[in-house]
């Protein structure tokens, strides 16, 4: 596959990425590990994932993914949006608290919380779910408003990059969130991850700011037309220089996308 060095930054990645946010989907853990290396094996070298996907499940996953091949592959995790109550131990645990979720409401939102505390306390149980001791970019999940001028964050941040367990950071979210951050050039969105569509193109706020594309998604949920390739391959047209998010729990479709970037 194709690689780019995402504009802005110094990070290599394959062209496509996985993003983790429903793998939970998939019941079996066999399962979950074909289709991780079903993308691994079309060149995909770059996952995206969450604390709050699969309740922490997801996160877990790569872990028995990654080992012996860390090198190999670039993972994104994020703080901010966060499950109800701890992790899920185990799918079976996950899956009776989405159900239970169906009932009461509550329990299957996100809890958001951008505190230097949590954000600490998050990274420290993210890598030991991923088990690894640091992750390639930690972005923040849906930034609310508020965070505009507070410094706190981006500190440490930033004393986490220097600590090496970190290697970039950024912000994640819809073009409402992520449009004032770029707008006010805040330091925390010098790496933005976004949802984009070639029809609405809400991306296209960073490049009313002089900005390239680095991290789009949200292709495949708005085609224009009923083939997927095509709306990949223009995406990746319109995303020139970046890398586009994929998801899907079925490994001949992730083979065949992998496939329009090679």
């Amino acid at each position: 596959m194709r690689r780019t060095t995402l504009p802005g930054t110094d990070m290599e990645t394959s062209r496509i990425g996985f993003g983790t946010g429903s793998l939970h989907h998939l019941y079996s853990r066999r399962q979950r590990q074909t289709l991780l290396h079903e993308a691994l094996s079309g060149g995909i070298t770059h996952f995206d994932t969450s604390p709050f996907y699969g309740l922490g499940l997801a996160e877990r996953d790569l872990r028995a993914f990654l080992r012996g091949r860390r090198d190999q592959i670039t993972v994104t995790t994020k703080i901010g949006l966060y499950p109800f109550g701890p992790a899920a131990g185990s799918a079976a645990n996950m899956f009776a608290r989405k159900a239970a979720g169906r009932i009461f409401a509550a329990l299957s939102r996100p809890v958001g919380d951008w505190s230097v505390a949590r954000a600490k306390r998050s990274l420290d149980q993210s890598l030991r779910r991923l088990g690894t001791d640091h992750v390639d970019m930690l972005l923040i999940h849906e930034p609310p408003p508020d965070l505009l001028g507070d410094q706190r964050l981006e500190q440490w941040l930033e004393s986490e990059r220097h600590a090496g367990r970190i290697r970039a950071y950024g912000i994640a979210g819809t073009a409402d969130l992520c449009a004032p951050f770029v707008a006010a050039n805040a330091p925390v969105a010098r790496l933005v991850q976004t949802a984009d569509g070639l029809d609405r193109r809400e991306a296209d706020f960073l490049i009313g700011a002089g900005r390239d594309l680095q991290i789009t998604y949200g292709y495949l949920k708005s085609m224009i037309d009923s083939d997927p390739e095509a709306t990949l391959r223009a995406a990746l047209r319109r995303n020139a220089h970046g890398m586009i998010l994929i998801s899907t729990r079925h490994r001949d479709r992730l083979r065949s996308l992998a496939r329009v970037a090679q």
